[in-house]
């Protein structure tokens, strides 16, 4: 069960190359790190794995096309958990944004509750479901925002700089969380102590094109790949 990708590219409507011919795989449980300079491509390539936006290339899921219109049931096999939970909450409550992606895919109601239920337990945020998120803080709001994606059982998940916005207290609980998350996760992120801690695996862009990939430890505290990358290695 892999997340394939082969040659993929976005190009900007303005002729801007933010992804270039870029390919890799994401294995079955497999952590990832997307690292790079600001403007290296990363959320472009979150996007576009998406649906949102187009590219060539091609990306499939399980062995499903992936794109901007991608076959019945292959959309949900990839969860994107935005940077900002505001562009991800929208609903009056919690129970009604994370339920809203079960009843989106056709499921029923009672099906969708039931999923929305659990999902809530299982992060252990079910005290908040009748919150509004407008209510919450900015760590709730992002286990909210990944219960939202979550409930709609992906195979694989995509997070845009996850730590975000958060406190210190909320990091560390949300570092638990990643570990117990049993999907393939590509994790676009500028903490490099917090890819220590929850990826295998990291991959360096660097003007949209795949500069280094290697063990984060390995890649993170070597000065010149860093540097070449266009960002600052890790001091012991």
């Amino acid at each position: 069960m892999t997340l394939a990708v082969r040659s993929l590219s976005v190009v900007y409507p303005d002729g801007t190359e933010a992804v270039k011919t870029l390919s890799f795989e994401l294995g079955r449980g497999e952590s990832v790190a997307l690292i790079g300079a600001n403007g290296a491509g990363k959320t472009s390539l979150l996007l576009a794995l998406a649906g949102v936006l187009p590219f060539s290339g091609t990306a499939e899921a399980e062995g499903i096309p992936l794109g901007a219109k991608p076959p019945v049931g292959a959309s949900h096999r990839v969860g994107m958990v935005f940077q900002n939970p505001d562009d991800q909450l929208f609903m009056p409550t919690i129970f009604r944004d994370v339920v809203f992606g079960p009843r989106n895919m056709g499921l029923g109601d009672e099906e969708s509750a039931r999923r929305a239920e659990e999902t809530l337990r299982e992060l252990n945020i079910a005290h908040l479901r009748d919150r509004s998120p407008l209510k919450l803080s900015g760590g709730e709001k992002r286990i909210a925002s990944i219960a939202a994606v979550l409930a709609m059982t992906p195979s694989f998940l995509l997070f845009d700089e996850p730590t975000a916005f958060l406190d210190p207290r909320a990091r560390r609980g949300l570092i638990g969380i990643m570990k117990r998350l049993g999907q393939a996760k590509l994790i676009a992120t500028h903490d490099f102590t917090f890819a220590l801690e929850t990826c295998e695996r990291a991959i360096l862009l660097k003007d949209g094109e795949m500069f280094a990939v290697g063990e984060p430890e390995a890649l993170f505290f070597d000065r010149a790949v860093m540097e070449g990358c266009g960002v600052e290695e890790i001091r012991r």
